[in-house]
């Protein structure tokens, strides 16, 4: 698509009030759609506007915007003879663009999927165009950065900033700059920098006349948008519509990174399967014309001015071993058929091996990053406390002396409780441990924990106990577990909850079969994404608040223990809502 664009992004800057505004406008948009007959009426009539000019360059980047159409609408063997008839042209002009062609020819093994031949042409393309050609040279560069986005984004970067190099933020030609630039911030997980952008990219379309008539990445950003502002359902249904910001293999790209960012890796894997066996459709497509394009690249060497026999030589030879390789493919037809399927399952086994090592390897980075952050904090302190008190230096009250050895006392206890509970992390947890054998009078049970956590809250926040319950109703269980769930789940709500109240409620369920334990508080709540993931180990929806993110992992691992469960209340939303469920027998 860049060479669509940037050939008409000129013309129309040149000259914004002109009836050829309008040819443009609708030009797009049958680009856009399978309407060939249309299209191609629309193409003749900018063609000509430009011979008639004397603006050959343009006039060709329209010639090469009918190969690419030719391409990105199936027909690869049309636009492989677009490219030779274009050379023939030129062969009859002084305007020699072979940069052009070897650019179309590029887009089309891009298209089929075959990335090493599309850089392959992109490079000669560059070779063969003129330093001084900077309208040749961004449009190129603009179509490596496409190329490159999901298979390098940092070398797509590097082309992308070349191309925006060249531009000025007044011109037209600016907004496909930004444009990939957003989309390689949006696969790269730069969310903070891709808004920044988009602002960018906002102010520059502001300044646009009729920028209506240039709609190039609208699709695309829109989609991004909706992705990173978490609304995913959005966002794939946008995937859906026909758009030429993308091709089948790119939203192949774009639907894997979404369901990355939705945390659905299963559904992402499938749809690398699915982008894989697209690719191996298309390089069997590819195949069977590749004669025909090697053909066009010998047109190519025969008319190029730098082209040697030495070269045609070695073409010919990849001809004659490209029919040897056709005529053993046929032959191995149906061993490799056979193996076909053994194949598709080795590389799933690996890929899921690959996911699994990812994991561990993201898994042991959290871990340490969170135990050096908790126990830094307390050792700190435990440190300087005790170089002072220990300083003969200086001369301390005794109530001054009390209040340090209290702090280090303090610390101390807390990098305890974290070795205490990697200890638990660690241990095999057993019914055995958690036997459900204690009487235990429910409404004195959870007095006394409520009690306990007005003791953390220092009056800060109103704690609220509510039970439909008898003070005589008693259960029986594990009250070590039990206990250690509900505080748990008290000291969470109490550390995300800034204003507001915390209220802890039991109740019978309708068949009096089983016991709820409610922890409710007016927090900042937990993302519906997120309602399942904050139950493994190590994650923290806020990185910056304390604790090593273990906490409800463990609960809900001794709920089990217990014969309940635990989850959130999707249906509470003025924070977040806890409810434990035990047997009430």
């Amino acid at each position: 698509m860049a060479g669509l664009f940037f050939a008409l992004t000129i013309s129309a800057k040149e000259d914004p009030d002109s009836a050829i505004i309008n040819i443009a406008r609708e030009y797009y948009r049958l680009y856009n759609t399978d309407n060939a007959e249309e299209f191609y009426k629309y193409s003749e009539l900018l063609c000509k506007y430009h011979f008639d000019r004397g603006e050959f360059a343009y006039y060709y980047m329209m010639r090469q915007n009918e190969i690419f159409y030719d391409s990105e609408h199936g027909e690869t063997y049309k636009a492989i003879k677009k490219a030779n008839d274009l050379l023939e042209e030129m062969k009859e002009s002084d305007e020699k663009r072979y940069d052009i062609v070897y650019l179309a020819l590029g887009h089309i093994f891009e298209q089929q999927g075959n990335f090493r031949m599309a850089l392959h042409y992109y490079q000669e393309s560059l070779d063969n165009t003129a330093p001084t050609d900077s309208a040749g040279l961004a449009n190129i560069y603009a179509q490596l950065a496409a190329a490159n986005i999901t298979r390098d984004p940092d070398k797509a970067w590097y082309w992308n900033e070349r191309m925006g190099s060249m531009l000025t933020p007044t011109s037209l030609d600016y907004k496909p700059y930004l444009v990939h630039k957003a989309r390689i911030q949006f696969f790269k997980g730069e969310k903070k920098e891709y808004f920044e952008t988009r602002r960018e990219l906002d102010e520059a379309v502001k300044g646009y006349k009729n920028a209506s008539a240039y709609p190039f990445g609208d699709h695309v950003i829109k989609l991004m948008d909706a992705a990173f502002l978490g609304k995913y359902e959005e966002a794939l249904q946008l995937l859906d519509e026909k758009t030429q910001d993308y091709d089948a293999i790119q939203c192949y790209d774009i639907r894997i990174r979404v369901y990355e960012m939705m945390g659905q890796y299963p559904k992402a894997l499938e749809e690398t399967d699915k982008r894989r066996d697209l690719l191996d459709s298309l390089s069997n497509d590819l195949l069977f014309s590749n004669i025909n394009e090697i053909n066009a690249a010998a047109g190519i060497a025969r008319i190029s001015e730098k082209a040697s026999k030495e070269r045609e030589l070695w073409l010919t030879a990849v001809i004659i071993l490209l029919i040897v390789a056709l005529g053993l493919s046929a032959s191995r037809y149906i061993t490799h058929r056979r193996y076909q399927r053994r194949i598709v399952r080795q590389n799933e086994q690996l890929e899921i091996a690959l996911d699994e090592a990812k994991e561990s390897e993201r898994m042991k980075n959290i871990f340490i990053r969170h135990i050096s952050h908790e126990v830094r904090t307390p050792l700190n302190i435990i440190t300087g406390y005790v170089q002072i008190v220990s300083n003969p230096e200086f001369e301390l009250e005794k109530e001054e002396r009390d209040t340090l050895l209290k702090a280090i006392e303090k610390n101390t206890v807390a990098i305890t409780d974290i070795i205490d509970d990697l200890l638990e992390v660690s241990q095999e947890e057993s019914k055995e441990r958690y036997r459900r054998d204690d009487e235990i009078a429910v409404n004195a049970f959870c007095r006394r924990i409520m009690s306990e956590a007005e003791t953390a809250n220092k009056g800060r926040l109103k704690l609220c106990f509510k039970s439909e319950l008898p003070d005589k109703f008693t259960i029986t269980s594990n009250q070590s577990g039990l206990e250690r769930i509900l505080q748990q789940l008290l000291n969470n709500a109490l550390k995300f909850t800034d204003e507001g109240q915390v209220e802890l409620a039991i109740y019978k369920s309708a068949d009096g079969n089983s016991m709820h334990f409610a922890v409710a508080d007016t927090g900042i709540g937990i993302p519906e994404d997120r309602h399942e993931q904050i139950f493994e180990h190590f994650y923290k929806l806020d990185s910056f608040k304390q604790g090593l993110g273990i906490g409800l992992s463990m609960s809900r691992k001794i709920a089990i223990l217990l014969g309940g469960t635990l989850n959130i209340d999707k249906e509470y939303h003025n924070g977040t809502r806890m409810i434990l469920t035990i047997p009430a027998k």
